[in-house]
């Protein structure tokens, strides 16, 4: 037995598909311009054709930009159709039952109808959520609770309320100031009924200790640099410059002396030898030997002041420190076969 909603469905879905309207197009807001329009057309007769090819999965996004672009409630419809065709039995249902309250505004009896007839055998299909939060204990919900169903943002108002969606997978989300966010995969069965899913509750953020504020130092006065100590005075060197005088002068006058009565005395003890025998000397002659030994103790005693004055000049030259002087007085003694005497540089 053929109904008048089968009638309906029979003679409306062709003349969807070929894109013939059953009455004048509807705009659901503003006026579209006249290029979106002309990719509107472009777009729904391209989706009509991939749906007689059974494409549904292609020809649907076709149908909803056309719409978006160009509001029609044909447009509508037939994106009603196709979206039934490939089980998104919510989307259809509320495709459907907005088609419906826009055919009935426009008086279009048919239409609302077919709307409505369709509408009534969704619901009977339809799988249905209800969100909670807090696990199986639902709570209360988290002050500034955010929730987003695949990527859009949905008003935390839904919780608790059961509502339609497409069987498959779907991504759900939450977040609220202070707390970590959770997100979650809901896998929506094909049956019909209503089935709870649970956000847990929300963990609280632990947040980040505040920097600690370091003050800042304030301008350092530039730092003298620390007194140089003066190098130390090196300590006075010892002048023994008089003793070394004293100690040439004396071994000088000594050596020439010593020289001088040692030649008289070798000079007279030569003679006296040639005049006695056998050491053995008249009385006359041995005055003179006496004298000539006096001669020669007087040249031994020079000799030895002599030799101790210049032992005491070496010894003065040795103790004398050194002076930055560019020249340094030096007396040198000189012995040598027929030679005595002194060297001297100023």
């Amino acid at each position: 037995m053929i109904t008048a909603r089968s009638r309906l469905l029979g003679f409306l879905v062709p003349a969807l598909i070929a894109g013939v309207t059953l009455a004048p197009a509807v705009a659901f807001a503003q006026a579209p311009a006249g290029t979106s329009i002309a990719v509107a057309e472009a777009l729904f007769r391209q989706a009509r054709d991939l749906f007689k090819l059974a494409q549904y999965a292609e020809a649907c996004p076709k149908f909803a930009e056309s719409n978006r672009l160009d509001p029609k409630i044909g447009t509508l419809l037939n994106l009603a159709v196709c979206h039934e065709k490939l089980g998104k039995t919510a989307a259809a249902w509320a495709e459907y039952s907005s088609a419906a309250a826009i055919a009935r505004r426009d008086g279009q009896k048919e239409r609302e109808d077919f709307a409505r007839d369709q509408v009534t055998v969704l619901e009977k299909k339809l799988a249905r959520i209800v969100i909670q939060v807090g696990g199986p204990t639902p709570g209360a919900a988290p002050a500034g609770l955010q929730l987003t169903w695949d990527d859009q943002p949905l008003d935390a108002a839904v919780l608790g309320t059961p509502f339609p969606v497409d069987p498959g997978k779907h991504k759900l989300s939450a977040s609220a100031p202070g707390k970590k966010a959770w997100y979650g995969q809901v896998d929506v069965s094909t049956a019909a009924g209503q089935f709870p899913v649970s956000i847990p509750a929300l963990e609280v953020e632990i947040a980040p200790p505040p920097p600690v504020a370091v003050p800042a130092l304030p301008p350092s006065a530039p730092v003298a640099p620390p007194p140089v100590a003066p190098a130390p005075a090196a300590p006075p060197g010892n002048d023994t410059r008089p003793l070394v005088y004293a100690g040439f002068g004396v071994g000088v006058v000594g050596v020439v002396i010593g020289a001088i009565t040692g030649g008289v005395a070798l000079a007279r003890g030569g003679a006296l030898h040639t005049d006695c025998l056998n050491n053995q000397c008249t009385a006359d002659k041995q005055g003179r030997i006496d004298a000539a030994t006096a001669v020669a103790n007087v040249s031994n005693v020079s000799f030895a002041l002599g030799a101790a004055g210049l032992v005491t000049g070496v010894v003065g030259l040795l103790l004398t420190r050194p002076e930055a002087a560019p020249s340094r007085a030096a007396v040198t003694p000189l012995f040598g076969p027929g030679l005595v005497g002194l060297r001297g540089r100023f």
